[in-house]
């Protein structure tokens, strides 16, 4: 009885420091050490002693992390001019892996992590509107509890671009897209899925992140496409989408004329500092690194830094040609339900990152673990379990035969 007790009360503790880890990549700001780090970094580590790891994750992370670590001698002794940036954002990829270890069971959670998700939505739709009505006050409070977000602050006050504690507001809209497919898998009250997509949808259009954007479609096409199983209601969904669109459409034209003007002086500042796609994958065809190193975080191109605006390029060119397929061993679905989370997150490892931030990676690992229960097959029993010997259960009122 006693070791039943305390088996249960570990899970509990479990549970809880699995949603304070959540929590902390939603809400709380980082500390700030040589590099920002979460503060549920270290209940991850320690939670870890007690995990056993397959002999293919071993592989994956020590392989990762020896590309990595190769990468940073290499472009240091070739003349990289920051090896120590490069060596930091090495040891930052390598801990977020950890995330992807970490494991508690949905049903232990699932409640609670509702609620968690609930408040998300509030909070981040709160600081939306404040960002829009009051970006005095919004910059004091950012300055004050999130510093690791101020650098790009004021180009973001200037296009009106919502980042919430992000200094990049795609990052912000890409987390709030991933926690969007999270919640429409686990809400079960539909008044509050109500809630949640609206605040959510409303805080990702105040970004103005393309990629997250689509992320949104691809997420409401998921949505129906599962919910609404007859062809006729699909397609009179979509007329009514598709009208209620154009009536917005006529009633805000003004608006939506005044938001167009600064989205085009957005693309033509991106353009600037070194935006345009299309360009930097021509370059990446053109320089596939076949070596199983690469030259560190800090690529260089005709003596200037080279901003690929894509993990996919960057995890060749900077660590190898083994780095993506053993990142992606981490984060490639296993079953149906990791499905459309997996695609969202392909978006912004394509045109933007999930690498370079501590929250976002992170949050899709623990999210990532905790879908693949949802359609999990329960455990069979084990093989020797079938041997042992089981007492013959004594039924009162019948006579022994």
């Amino acid at each position: 009885m006693t070791g039943t007790r305390r088996s249960r009360e570990s899970g509990t503790l479990a549970a809880w420091l699995m949603l304070l880890v959540i929590a902390d990549l939603l809400f709380l700001p980082r500390l700030l050490f040589a590099f920002g780090i979460p503060i549920s970094l270290l209940i991850v580590v320690v939670s870890l002693a007690r995990n056993h790891f397959n002999a293919l994750t071993a592989i994956c992370i020590l392989g990762l992390v020896t590309a990595m670590l190769a990468s940073v001698v290499v472009g240091s002794a070739g003349g990289n001019p920051t090896p120590a940036d490069s060596l930091k954002r090495a040891l930052q990829l390598a801990s977020i892996l950890f995330y992807a270890l970490y494991r508690v069971d949905l049903a232990a959670i699932r409640l609670r992590l509702v609620k968690v998700l609930r408040a998300f939505y509030i909070y981040v739709s709160c600081a939306a509107l404040l960002f829009l009505i009051g970006p005095e006050i919004y910059e004091s409070l950012l300055t004050r509890i999130y510093p690791e977000a101020i650098g790009a602050l004021p180009d973001n006050l200037q296009f009106f671009r919502f980042p919430y504690i992000f200094e990049d507001p795609n990052s912000a809209a890409y987390l709030i897209a991933m926690t969007l497919v999270a919640y429409l898998s686990l809400e079960s009250d539909m008044r509050w899925v109500v809630v949640g997509v609206t605040l959510a949808s409303a805080a990702i259009l105040a970004t103005q992140s393309r990629g997250a954007y689509i992320a949104l479609l691809l997420i409401f096409g998921h949505r129906m496409w599962v919910s609404y199983r007859p062809r006729r209601t699909k397609l009179a969904m979509l007329v009514i989408l598709a009208l209620t669109a154009a009536a917005l459409t006529a009633l805000f034209v003004e608006e939506i004329s005044h938001a167009y003007v600064i989205f085009d002086s957005r693309f033509e500042h991106e353009d600037d500092v070194g935006g345009g796609r299309a360009g930097k994958y021509a370059y990446f065809i053109q320089n596939i690194n076949l070596l199983p190193f690469g030259t560190g975080y800090h690529l260089m191109r005709d003596g200037v830094e080279f901003r690929p605006h894509s993990d996919v390029i960057r995890l060749n060119l900077a660590y190898g040609v083994l780095a993506l397929p053993m990142l992606l061993y981490f984060i490639v679905p296993r079953r149906k339900s990791q499905v459309l989370l997996f695609l969202v997150v392909l978006i912004p490892m394509l045109i933007n990152t999930v690498i370079d931030d501590y929250r976002l990676l992170p949050v899709y690992l623990l999210l990532f673990s905790l879908l693949r229960q949802i359609d999990q097959p329960p455990r069979q029993p084990h093989p020797a379990s079938m041997w042992r010997w089981r007492a013959p259960r004594l039924v009162i009122g019948e006579s022994a035969r």
